[in-house]
């Protein structure tokens, strides 16, 4: 059975967008949340079961290169998907300047808007409501 399918769904759809949720994360201090010697020391403490390999790092890694190639490989479905969300249809985003900063960014030009054009197409993905199309694709 696939793991990530079978984690429990919030009703909602993103645990994330719960209030308790969001409650509970901000109830926890920010020195609590970041240690000194420890990177995501809460991480640790709530899923002993992930590798040490993985709790044990103190940085981040880069997926900047993952990113453009990803970007590049789904650059049509992608100006499909935000021109046809909510945010275009509302006036709320202009298609012409995210198709033109996405093209940008699949050349691996203009890397600086690479994570803000990440978060505006998980929010048009997660407006339309796709699924298993694209995550199978990622």
């Amino acid at each position: 059975m696939d793991p990530v399918r079978a984690r429990p769904r919030h009703p909602a759809g993103d645990p994330y967008l719960d209030n308790q949720v969001v409650r509970a994360a901000f109830a926890v201090p920010a020195l609590a949340r970041r240690g000194l010697v420890t990177y995501k020391p809460l991480l640790r403490e709530s899923l002993p079961h992930l590798p040490d390999w993985l709790t044990s790092r103190r940085s981040k890694g880069s997926f900047t290169a993952q990113r453009i190639a990803g970007l590049a490989r789904h650059q049509g479905r992608l100006d499909e998907m935000v021109a046809s969300s909510p945010l275009a249809e509302g006036g709320l985003v202009d298609p012409g300047a995210v198709r033109s900063a996405l093209a940008q960014a699949a050349r691996g030009q203009s890397v600086t808007v690479i994570a803000d054009l990440h978060q505006l197409i998980v929010t048009c993905w997660w407006l339309t409501g796709q699924a298993s199309e694209l995550e199978a694709a990622c």
